[in-house]
């Protein structure tokens, strides 16, 4: 007997639900099936048998038990994972469709950005994002360049916003604003008084490094690529002790956002851009390759990089 065209490819109905992927996706969030089971608000045993059950469909080992220490993603769990939340994602988006539904309708996206950068831009895009797409739920995070990554490749976070750094082959960018090495000195610097400004102008002086992950190595190839050894005089983890230091006179940093300084009393920062052979950061909206972007990633994009583009720095001096 033959069917109508088109009938033939969906006459089977799939041994995996969306109440399954909705399940396991959580356990691999939060590594735990009890803390996940406290998120969907179910009982442990729904979580566990969800995850069996997908894994004697699929004849595969997602997560790896180790008893009190909780759970690991196995390199196919993560690969689900990342699969599962665009599947979900994309069901979402299929939801708000329509006019009715309310918030339970809307498209739920989890955003990372960089914890350097957080503090100044997330704030803006709540807002923003609640007025202008009130059909998407964002939940935000912070996060540093690897972490982000990590959330990525898990599953865990959607979008990104990061600098181009390192990146791997699997992230596509969408970009948002060209952030230029810049000097950071006091104000009142004496160096400020030269038209150009160059990393040879304050070679000898101390530098106060930025001193995390593949931040530290990017900043200290830009010396390596004018033939300069940083006199370093101090390091740190905070971006804002970083500015607090320089600003109270403790030495220069380079940075490629430093925005303006306005704690009382401790002095103020001034930013300005370097010449010499510096490649420019580009900031960016980041997801992977293998998934489909829900069709409002494009508005989306043009909300953030309006927010970004409006980010004032300590310029003047």
């Amino acid at each position: 007997m033959n069917m109508p065209e088109g009938q033939e490819a969906w006459q089977d109905v799939p041994n995996i639900s969306l109440r399954q992927l909705a399940y396991f996706l959580t356990a691999a969030n939060q590594l735990s099936v009890l803390r996940a089971a406290e998120t969907l608000n179910v009982s442990p045993s729904s979580v566990s048998t969800a995850i069996s059950q997908m894994e004697r469909i699929l004849g595969l080992k997602l997560f790896t038990r180790r008893h009190a220490r909780g759970m690991l993603l196995t390199p196919a769990g993560r690969d689900l994972a990342v699969h599962a939340r665009s599947i979900l994602l994309h069901v979402r988006e299929i939801e708000t469709m329509g006019e009715r539904g309310g918030p339970r309708a809307a498209i739920r996206l989890s955003i990372g950005c960089l914890n350097t950068f957080a503090p100044y831009l997330i704030p803006r895009l709540m807002q923003e994002v609640e007025k202008e797409h009130p059909k998407i739920q964002a939940k935000w995070h912070e996060d540093s360049h690897d972490g982000l990554l990590e959330g990525l490749h898990s599953g865990a976070l959607d979008l990104v916003v990061l600098y181009d750094y390192d990146l791997p082959t699997a992230v596509q960018t969408i970009p948002l604003r060209t952030m230029p090495v810049q000097l950071v000195v006091p104000e009142g610097h004496a160096v400020l008084q030269r038209d150009r400004l160059r990393l040879s102008n304050v070679a000898k002086e101390p530098f106060i490094l930025l001193d995390l992950p593949k931040t530290r190595d990017y900043f200290l190839s830009i010396f390596a690529a004018e033939g300069i050894e940083p006199r370093i005089a101090y390091r740190t983890g905070s971006f804002e002790m970083l500015r607090s230091m320089v600003a109270n006179g403790f030495g220069y940093t380079v940075l490629n956002f430093s925005p303006p300084y306005l704690a009382a009393d401790q002095g103020r920062l001034v930013s300005r851009p370097l010449e010499g052979p510096l490649r420019p950061q580009e900031l960016v909206l980041a997801r992977l390759y293998r998934t489909r972007p829900p069709s409002r990633l494009d508005q989306l994009a043009e909300t953030v990089r309006a927010c970004v583009s409006r980010l004032k720095t300590s310029t003047g001096g």
